[in-house]
């Protein structure tokens, strides 16, 4: 029959026990406060660590951003792209359909559909979407909140069978039952061990728990500034006199804003050098940052840590963060759509899509001059005019063929001879004389005149 698998929890910071197996899927635990066990869900970790929050924004944002193309294959093994934003005479191609499909979700705009469905991977491990079926097949896409599937069966083999969602995404009320052929998961069979994903967050949560008592401890003591600064020497000290002094301080030095009040009291005050400036608190303080970074993919200057930045380094990172921290997950929701999602049906069987990181990996004007200018005997003018979304310019012979580094000359110019390098001319000329210029610079009445 397989098992039932609760999924990761979204209850906050709690003390105790916690609720059935939530802890072992959807939360962890932190450091305890006087001998009660604390636990933080996903999150609460998302929205209180301004480190994960950071990592999981910056790739969220920065893949729901990208675009998504779909491409069509074709018997020779080419591909084109096909696009459904396009105005058609009659009913759009399939792969249009499907280009509709990805770029016009229901209920939300294409950011933010796609800002929700990454940052559920990366909080909770796993991100769902329910596709809106109809008779002629998928019509829309829905995105589902993690937070509102109740339970995952798994089967035998180690999929999902089924998903039980909730209306409210706290585990009341009515629910409902959904096949594992109805909708897209995200992070399905990342862990070899269940049919949901693992949360990044699980990986340091030791990072995670060591921040968050660390901050506990400046908080509190900034809240009672006066009681770890030092101590009150009192002779023939009583407990009533205790309390009597401890009331008297605490009321009257303690909490930030009291602090530097002058100290009047009939005993002696002896100093403490302990402070929450010290060393160890700042290193437990960037280690939480860097180890965060690292689970993410993200490199620390991408994310503003510039301890170590310099001008080489930061641009070689850039690169290093679209390969490296976007391509990857990049790679993962294209996989999934195309395995749950485009494969499935038959209208689809040849079409895939690819998210556009060529964009993101651009170099500047200056850099990218010297590379059209190197591979010119590689690539066509045309094309490189298409890679700076450009209009070709379409002269046959001449700029939809590469040029030769001797003369600069195209190819084909060999191939046919010095005829056809004269008609080439003649019509380059023509084309600049529209423009009342010669290829030497000169006006055409001087042309005129000297000849």
């Amino acid at each position: 029959m397989g098992r039932r698998l609760k999924p990761r929890g979204d209850a906050g910071v709690s003390a105790g026990v916690g609720q059935g197996s939530s802890r072992l899927f959807g939360d962890i635990r932190m450091i305890g406060s006087r001998g009660v066990a604390r636990y933080a869900t996903y999150r609460a970790i998302y929205l209180t660590n301004p480190w994960v929050y950071s990592a999981v924004n910056k790739l969220a944002r920065d893949i729901a951003r990208m675009p998504i193309h779909v491409f069509q294959l074709l018997e020779n093994g080419e591909r084109v792209r096909v696009r459904g934003d396009l105005p058609t005479v009659g009913a759009p191609s399939a792969g249009a359909q499907l280009d509709q499909l990805l770029s016009t979700p229901l209920g939300w705009s294409r950011f933010a559909f796609w800002l929700g469905t990454v940052t559920d991977r990366l909080v909770y491990g796993n991100a769902l979407w329910l596709p809106v079926r109809e008779d002629r097949g998928v019509v829309g896409l829905r995105r589902e909140r993690w937070r509102n599937v109740r339970w995952v069966e798994e089967g035998s083999d180690g999929l999902p069978l089924w998903y039980d969602l909730s209306a409210d995404g706290r585990g009341f009320g009515p629910s409902r039952r959904v096949s594992a052929d109805d909708v897209v998961h995200f992070g399905r069979g990342t862990d070899p061990e269940s049919a949901i994903g693992v949360s990044p967050i699980e990986s340091c949560h030791y990072t995670i728990a060591l921040y968050e008592g660390v901050v506990r401890h400046l908080i509190a003591y900034f809240e009672n500034s006066a009681q770890p600064s030092g101590h009150i020497e009192v002779e023939n000290l009583t407990e009533e006199k205790a309390k009597l002094i401890r009331k008297m301080i605490q009321e009257a030095y303690a909490s930030p804003e009291n602090a530097g009040k002058v100290l009047i009291t009939s005993g002696k005050w002896q100093s403490r050098s302990e402070t929450p400036e010290h060393a160890r608190v700042v290193e437990l303080i960037k280690l939480s940052r860097e180890e965060t970074a690292a689970v993410y993919g993200v490199p620390p200057p991408v994310l503003g840590i510039l301890d170590n930045a310099i001008m080489s380094n930061v641009k070689e990172l850039r690169a290093e963060y679209v390969r490296e921290g976007l391509g990857p997950w990049a790679s993962e929701f294209e996989s999934e759509i195309m395995a749950q999602l485009i494969q499935p049906a038959q209208r689809w069987r040849h079409m895939f899509v690819e998210f556009e990181l060529a964009e993101r990996l651009r170099p500047d004007m200056e850099a990218r001059s010297q590379v059209h200018q190197r591979t010119r005997h590689m690539m066509s003018i045309d094309e490189q005019r298409r890679i700076e979304n450009l209009q070709p310019l379409s002269i046959p012979g001449v700029t939809d063929v590469p040029w030769v580094d001797s003369g600069a000359m195209p190819v084909s110019a060999f191939r046919q001879g010095s005829a056809f390098m004269e008609e080439a001319a003649r019509a380059y000329g023509r084309r600049l004389a529209e423009a009342s210029l010669n290829p030497n610079g000169h006006r055409e009445e001087e042309l005129t005149h000297e000849v």
